[in-house]
């Protein structure tokens, strides 16, 4: 008897192990590029003590000694990345936005996905966070200091984002990327990306967002999430373009 229940035991924890290998979120939902094709994208980024280095921290010191009130309380408002920063940019109200259930799953499900490339970029690249480079510095967003620096995956979530929306709502895509480039910007202003991780983030940016946008169960899935979109704005039902992101 007792051997049964200990052999029972360990069934149910590997069962549990293996449920939750299967859900971890790491796992792909709908991108299967190989890794490394996305890491062989980026140019190293420069060193800590280039002329470079020191240009864009300069330039980020001067952005920081302008930076007003106003201008911390926004960046620190796009410090989350989820898919309601983009409502003003559709023309919805962000609550209307939040509402939009099937939207929400798969920008989740997308995120998932372009937090795990990311990831691989920047334990490829090991760059630090300006601030820990430049002790003047001072970030006004502090949840990311165990982070790494390059490419930026705010700027990635942002681009991504505003690339896939386009593609449902082609008639606010000047709108749409406009956004993305200032919800990326932001990590500028608070003095926690370099201007160089935002390129980055926006370079891989454009990768993802094609590879998705050629994936057969993404655009499966997407498809009701455009309509659901289209119907909260009055727009009449559309098929996704089948073009890849604007450049």
């Amino acid at each position: 008897m007792r051997r049964a229940v200990w052999l029972a035991a360990l069934l149910v924890a590997i069962l549990a192990v293996g449920y939750a290998v299967k859900r971890y979120p790491g796992d792909p939902h709908f991108l299967n590029a190989p890794v490394p094709d996305f890491v062989a994208l980026f140019d190293a980024p420069p060193s800590k003590i280039s002329a470079r280095t020191r240009q864009e921290l300069d330039e980020m010191l001067a952005i920081q000694a302008r930076r007003t009130p106003s201008d911390i309380q926004a960046a620190r408002a796009d410090r989350k990345t989820d898919v309601w920063q983009f409502a003003a940019a559709l023309g919805l109200p962000p609550d209307e936005m939040r509402g939009l259930r099937e939207l929400r799953s798969l920008a989740g499900q997308v995120e998932d996905d372009v937090r795990s490339y990311v990831r691989a970029a920047k334990k490829h690249f090991l760059r630090l966070r300006p601030y820990e480079v430049e002790p003047l510095l001072a970030p006004c967003i502090h949840n990311v200091r165990r982070d790494l620096s390059y490419p930026s995956g705010h700027a990635a979530y942002g681009y991504v984002m505003a690339y896939l929306l386009s593609e449902m709502v082609p008639e606010r895509r000047r709108q749409l990327m406009a956004r993305a480039q200032e919800f990326a910007r932001q990590r500028v202003v608070c003095s926690v990306h370099f201007p160089s991780d935002i390129e980055a983030g926006r370079r891989g940016a454009e990768w993802l967002a094609q590879r998705l946008l050629q994936n057969e169960p993404y655009r499966a899935a997407a498809a009701p999430v455009a309509r659901e979109l289209r119907a909260a704005l009055n727009l009449p039902a559309t098929p996704l373009a089948q073009a890849g992101p604007a450049r």
